[in-house]
């Protein structure tokens, strides 16, 4: 393993490779049923998860993005409505969380700082390290840090990131707030209970307000 100059030996007893997955879409001839699939195989669909066969929809891993339990019930509910409701729902603007389960856990939800600065936004950047959150100092899980990206025109958070004890609990407050368009100055203005993780809104963004 190569870091900048130095070299480094990792001993191990195993090693996994993972490639990705493919869709079990081979053995279902839906070629004869008019229903298209891209190169790899997935299942074409719409906004409205709809297949280029009229009146057969595809939900889930099959239809390929990503491989979320989350996302799949998601894809139900856009169905049931537009189905069952008569409603006009789509796939566009939803929020796509996610929380790999490591430790500490990282949560991780809408744009990374690199998108937001590649689509020309005049961002600021919130970062405040584990170690000053009141609630993980006192059960003694300091490690990691919380970073949340802010439109500068509009103070509305466009994406974060919490590594740390909870992370995907503390980053769904985030989307919370991205899905009500909250500025970011409710959460720097919120009374949170001490001593809980959400408190640490309150000087993640303060903090960004003094650099």
């Amino acid at each position: 393993m190569q870091q900048k100059n130095s070299t480094s030996t990792l001993v191990s007893s195993h090693l996994l490779i993972a490639t990705g997955r493919v869709p079990n879409t081979d053995s279902l001839n839906l070629a004869l049923a008019g229903v298209q699939t891209d190169d790899r195989g997935f299942i074409k669909v719409n906004n409205r998860l709809e297949t280029s066969d009229r009146g057969t929809y595809a939900l889930g891993d099959i239809k390929g993005g990503p491989a979320f339990t989350h996302i799949s019930y998601d894809d139900f509910r856009i169905i049931r409505a537009n189905l069952l409701e008569k409603r006009n729902v789509t796939t566009d603007g939803r929020q796509v969380p996610y929380t790999v389960f490591i430790d500490p856990q990282l949560g991780r939800i809408g744009m990374t700082e690199t998108e937001a600065l590649s689509q020309g936004r005049n961002i600021r950047v919130a970062k405040l390290p584990l170690a000053s959150v009141a609630r993980a100092i006192e059960v003694g899980e300091t490690r990691g840090f919380m970073k949340v990206i802010v439109d500068g025109d509009t103070q509305q958070i466009l994406g974060g990131a919490v590594l740390g004890i909870e992370g995907g609990e503390t980053m769904a407050a985030l989307e919370i707030a991205m899905m009500g368009k909250l500025p970011y100055t409710a959460l720097r203005d919120g009374i949170f209970a001490h001593p809980t993780l959400a408190e640490a809104f309150n000087s993640l963004f303060m903090a960004m307000e003094n650099v």
